[in-house]
């Protein structure tokens, strides 16, 4: 069976901890395809960047990536008119590949809080979750039983190694002040913010 992986975000910017995240679940879960999924119009979020720019970021994040040929950018997100639900996106790229086994990866965070999210038993009928570890493993998993105990169909898996603790607020903040984000972005991406003027004088947002 392939095995697709999906990361979505705002990705505003994508940046080194997104895609180390991205290459590890390539590794570790044996991905066929990673799909980098940027959100159009995320109902918890206000005053993000033009889709258009964000995708573009994507492109070229993953063009650099040494996994180069195994991501993918979707634009399934890009109508920024209407809120975006994680449960719709899924069950779309389930009946667009039922044949695949689908992987949603996210944090730990995600895991204590994607319960509360709408529709959530459709997003676990239509993938698994991927959580990357980063307080240790047994925190992760007693989170793991908790979720699985308030949706009983949920399956999760832990991917295990250190990422980045880099932020896309640290990263748009670096620049608003002037500072380097060759540390914090791949060089394509950054080249596309300074060429762009993105995130020149902003206020901050989550």
């Amino acid at each position: 069976m392939r095995k697709k992986g999906i990361l979505g975000g705002t990705f505003d910017p994508i940046h080194n901890g997104h895609m180390a995240m991205a290459e590890l679940a390539i590794e570790q879960l044996k991905l066929d395809e990673l799909i980098l999924l940027p959100a159009g119009n995320p109902y918890f979020k206000k005053g993000i960047s033009p889709y258009e720019d964000r995708y573009k970021m994507c492109l070229l994040a993953a063009a650099e990536s040494r996994y180069k040929e195994c991501f993918s950018v979707s634009r399934m997100e890009a109508d920024e008119s209407k809120p975006t639900y994680t449960y719709i996106t899924l069950s779309e790229i389930k009946r667009d590949d039922p044949d695949a086994e689908l992987y949603f990866l996210c944090g730990a965070d995600v895991l204590e809080s994607i319960h509360s999210w709408r529709k959530p038993e459709e997003i676990f009928t239509a993938a698994k979750l991927a959580v990357f570890e980063r307080d240790g493993s047994e925190s992760v998993r007693r989170s793991a039983a908790v979720l699985k105990e308030k949706i009983p169909h949920a399956e999760c898996e832990v991917i295990s190694a250190h990422v980045p603790d880099i932020s896309s607020t640290m990263v748009r903040e670096t620049v608003k002040s002037g500072g380097d984000i060759s540390a914090l972005v791949c060089p394509a991406v950054a080249e596309y913010i300074k060429h762009n003027g993105l995130y020149d004088g902003i206020a901050q947002r989550s």
